[in-house]
């Protein structure tokens, strides 16, 4: 970790060798229950030193001892961290089969089950499998294994922007740590709600309990917890702007972390800090400490800290204009994340790849790192779809099978009903015609619920169709309504597009969220939402078409009124300041980049398809980027032939408007008022925080 005196840096090499692991060893003949505790202690540093313990104490353990469902637990949840999907297998095996004779197995089941969703997705699969194993659990029994169900539970609901309910989780934590716990879980328990009050904007309450949980973790000797709340006291530091306090406690936390000898916190703290410099552009220190990071993830075999470490150093050699050794270290990074299937750290690698080309001056490149990124934010989006049409089959399929399981069981009555009676008629005829009344009554009040049942559901699947086709921020249409509009009619008709497209992007959004939060940032894509839709006639379709881009579909517009459309809808977001509930006077300056064109284009009327109409508009607004932002291209006039020379000319469009095959017409958008911004060190400060919190 770097330090600080004053204004002179100490190098990573300033930091002392990390001595024998202080992490806590169960001895052979301790109490079950400290042995546990001792092994979860020991789990949280160094988890592969834990599951060995755990593997040779376990022969040991009673087969249905409460015990034994903690210890299996505890292996499940460290397989299930680890990756090893395989292993957790064997575990919930063992585990579904004690059910029927150890109290919170199945509760115990649950807990595995839950770690592997919050690790492997989906986020609500874990959210339920969590809370339906917190009520398997009877009353007061094991609370050990209800503060780890509450554990993940909150981590779930936070990293799901459900920051109140995980604040209530982690106060439920704190009381039943208080009561059962060992000294380090108190700690651990404050740490944690220290933490998720600090991102709940919350600074004064996160400092004090933050403070509580470092006395507590020194009292203990728990090098762990306590290097997690010098975390988020450097986050705290970070929001009040004192820079050199912040970089104090960041070196702390990775002494702390080589004394415990938890290589994977280290790895995650030295990463950190290099992205703390990196954004300070202070781009060589990044690069040693991210070259420090890298093999320490390697021996882990951490794929995600790995890939971390080699996009710093890449992203390091680009900014030190180093620009072919950055790339190759970039693809390095990005082959991982291909190999793992994360689609979503491979466009926010693209991402940011292409802003550090912009800023060091490789304009081309930085068009193509864009260009990548827009397909790979598309793939994601496809995923996501697929994966929520998957999670809403599945709920279907669920209340499918449980109305099918009531209506098997009402036809077993209706049976048993139905021989009864002729058992009764046979003995008094009177009582078998009232009877057959009294059913057919009840078959006609089913009948009546079922069809009720129908309607109900009917209506149901017509509501979630219109809330899926609507941004819930904006209440602009979203991609999947303009996607369904623009799909081939049923006699397969091509995707000829007719009309004009303009597609706007605002410019350095990322700064605002990082400046002035996320919350700052919805207030402003409501804000240009409504002036957009101002702007726009109401036949005209505005979308919003991902992140901070809108998509407006308009007809039968000349060349010239879409010109002046392009200019009014630049000075519709860019004219005034959005203003903002608690910031000084003058709000926030907003601007946008606009590529725009009609179709089928000029001179040569070519048929243009829907696809190909989005990737002409698409190329036009990256060149308003590149040239600056604050700007809109128009393809007033496109020389092609066919659809492969359309592409063609897509793809080069800068290049094609120097040899006069497409003739562009750029529009300036109006002066921008100066925003207020904090100062360079709180700054920088508010960047390493954020940087640090996508890490965790």
């Amino acid at each position: 970790m770097l330090g600080w005196a004053g204004s002179a840096v100490a190098g990573p090499a300033s930091v002392p060798p990390s001595p024998a692991s202080t992490a806590p060893r169960p001895a052979s003949d301790a109490a079950p229950e400290a042995r546990l505790a001792a092994l979860e202690l020991l789990a949280r540093a160094q988890p592969a030193a834990a599951l060995a313990q755990l593997a040779a104490w376990l022969p040991a353990v009673p087969a249905a001892s409460p015990q034994r469902v903690l210890a299996l637990a505890l292996r499940g949840t460290l397989q299930a961290q680890l990756d090893d999907a395989e292993a957790a297998d064997l575990t919930l095996r063992e585990l579904d089969g004690l059910q029927s004779r150890a109290a919170g197995a199945a509760a115990a089941a649950g807990l595995v089950r839950a770690e592997l969703a919050a690790k492997n997705g989906p986020a609500r699969r874990a959210e339920r499998l969590a809370t339906d194993a917190l009520a398997l659990l009877p009353g007061d029994a094991l609370p050990a294994l209800r503060i780890r169900l509450l554990r993940v539970l909150a981590r779930v609901k936070e990293d799901t922007g459900q920051l109140d309910e995980g604040v209530r989780l982690r106060q439920q934590i704190i009381a039943l740590a208080d009561r059962h716990g060992p000294g380090w879980r108190r700690a651990e328990a404050r740490s944690s709600l220290a933490s998720s009050l600090h991102s709940a904007k919350q600074p004064e309450q996160a400092r004090a309990l933050n403070q509580e949980a470092l006395a507590m973790a020194r009292a203990e000797q728990d090098l762990i917890t306590e290097s997690r709340a010098l975390t988020t006291e450097s986050f705290l530091l970070a929001d009040a702007g004192d820079t050199p306090g912040m970089l104090r406690a960041m070196t702390q936390v990775i002494e702390l972390t080589r004394r415990a000898g938890a290589r994977h916190e280290e790895v995650l703290a030295l990463a950190n800090i290099a992205d703390y410099y990196l954004r300070a552009g202070d781009y060589a220190t990044a690069l040693r400490l991210s070259q420090q990071a890298l093999p320490l993830s390697r021996e882990l075999a951490d794929p995600t800290s790995e890939s971390v470490a080699l996009a710093n150093i890449g992203l390091s050699l680009i900014s030190l204009r180093r620009r072919d050794e950055g790339l190759d270290y970039m693809r390095q990074a990005m082959a991982i994340d291909e190999r793992t299937g994360a689609l979503t750290g491979l466009a926010e690698f693209q991402e940011e790849m292409a802003r550090y080309l912009e800023r060091a001056g490789y304009l081309k490149d930085a068009v193509e790192a864009f260009r990548k990124h827009r397909k790979l934010s598309d793939d994601v989006f496809r995923r996501d779809q697929q994966q929520a049409i998957l999670e809403l089959q599945e709920g279907f399929d669920n209340e499918r099978r449980q109305r099918e399981l009531a209506l098997l069981q009402l036809e077993n009555h209706l049976k048993q009903a139905q021989l009864l009676t002729s058992e009764l008629q046979q003995r008094v005829w009177l009582a078998g015609i009232t009877i057959g009344l009294l059913m057919l009554v009840v078959a006609a009040l089913l009948l009546h619920r079922l069809r009720r049942t129908g309607r109900a559901l009917s209506e149901g699947n017509a509501l979630l169709q219109t809330q899926s086709e609507r941004d819930p921020l904006t209440h602009l249409a979203n991609r999947r309504y303009l996607q369904r509009v623009m799909q081939p009619d049923s006699a397969g008709a091509d995707r000829v597009f007719e009309g004009s497209l303009l597609l706007i992007d605002l410019d350095h959004f990322k700064r605002i969220n990082d400046r002035h939060g996320h919350a700052a940032g919805d207030a402003v894509l409501v804000e240009v939402a409504r002036r957009l839709r101002a702007t726009l006639r109401d036949e005209d379709l505005i979308v919003r078409w991902g992140g901070e881009e809108f998509l407006v579909v308009a007809r039968e517009l000349t060349q010239d009124q879409l010109q002046a459309l392009a200019q009014r809808l630049l000075t519709a977001v860019g004219s005034a300041p959005v203003e903002l509930p608690g910031m000084a006077e003058g709000g926030v300056a907003v601007s946008a980049s606009i590529g725009y064109a009609s179709f089928p284009t000029e001179p040569t009327r070519l048929a243009v398809h829907w696809e190909h109409a989005l990737d002409l508009v698409d190329t036009a607004l990256y060149l308003a980027k590149a040239h600056g932002r604050n700007l809109a291209y128009g393809v007033r006039l496109l020389h092609a032939r066919d659809a492969s020379e359309l592409v063609q000319i897509s793809r080069g469009l800068e290049a094609a408007w120097s040899e006069g095959r497409v003739k562009l017409t750029p529009l300036r958008g109006p002066a921008l008022a100066p925003t207020p911004t904090l100062s360079p060190t709180a700054a920088g400060a508010a960047v390493a925080a954020h940087g640090h919190e996508a890490l965790r």
